[in-house]
């Protein structure tokens, strides 16, 4: 069934994968020193690597969301070729860009009265928003419709699990996540806060471990006790292959997952938990 998939910057697939697909991506935003950036660019696989050059000597970072205007851009294109729209976007608990795709969604329903457009926040974002999207092209080559997958998204996110770990508080104390005399005795002992996206979308603390093993071990267990038999786990690095790699064969070696894919973790969470960031991704037994 023919339908007009949109989603963010932040479902870390790569471009070429996108225009394959005729999928329409609705960029956010990065700033370095006040510097604006597009976190996508439809004709550059290559962005993460050069983000994470750019920002290797701790330059000031922040993020800007999508705006209203964007999202009602592409809801319009498609609507003016009379195609169903589904829109797959990053989790309204940490951006304010679902609530824009929201406001332009009421925006075209104004003007275009007849037109479908399904907005499915999926609770996630980076390689969890990704499997959304790719789900969403199998499903749209097996004749689902944007209704049936949108249905299917709202009920699957509860059993996405999201955790993160940062390996340097800097970034999460710079993006005003984290107090001053935290990060101070944060950093002195060596802290590794383990981080959970939780039911509403929203970042909550789950834990705090000492040293980058130990926040690696614990990962590990995240998965190895609450993954789905013989599925697959995604990991997302900010430039700290080896760390995933080590992190990816810990979690081959509980002997229950299927597959580990591994990547670079997109430009506007990875602005976040700046470089040594690692987020895991996976699909839970409940």
């Amino acid at each position: 069934m023919k339908f007009k998939i949109i989603t963010d910057s932040t479902a870390n697939l790569q471009a070429s994968y996108f225009k394959k697909n005729d999928i329409a991506v609705v960029t956010l935003y990065y700033l370095i020193n006040g510097e604006v950036f597009p976190a996508y660019k439809t004709d550059d696989d290559n962005l993460l690597q050069e983000f994470y050059k750019k920002i290797a000597d701790k330059p000031k970072l922040s993020t800007s969301c999508a705006n209203e205007e964007q999202y009602y851009e592409e809801f319009e294109k498609a609507v003016k070729e009379d195609l169903p729209i589904l829109y797959i976007g990053f989790s309204s608990g940490v951006s304010a860009s679902f609530a824009s795709a929201e406001l332009a969604k009421n925006r075209i329903l104004e003007t275009y009265p007849d037109a479908e457009i399904f907005c499915a926040d999926t609770h996630t974002g980076s390689f969890g928003q990704g499997y959304f999207v790719e789900q969403a092209v199998k499903m749209r080559e097996e004749g689902k419709s944007a209704r049936d997958i949108y249905k299917y998204i709202l009920n699957e996110r509860d059993v996405m699990n999201t955790y993160v770990t940062v390996d340097d508080l800097y970034y999460l104390h710079q993006g005003g996540r984290i107090p001053s005399l935290a990060y101070r005795l944060g950093s002195l002992i060596k802290i590794k806060p383990i981080i959970k996206v939780n039911e509403e979308g929203s970042l909550k603390s789950v834990g705090r471990v000492i040293s980058r093993k130990q926040s690696l071990n614990h990962l590990t267990s995240l998965v190895a006790d609450g993954a789905k038999e013989n599925s697959v786990v995604y990991i997302a690095h900010a430039d700290c292959e080896e760390d995933a790699k080590i992190l990816a064969q810990k979690i081959k070696g509980s002997g229950k997952i299927k597959e580990v894919s591994i990547g670079y973790l997109e430009t506007v969470i990875g602005s976040h938990t700046g470089i040594g960031g690692i987020a895991v991704f996976f699909l839970s037994k409940k």
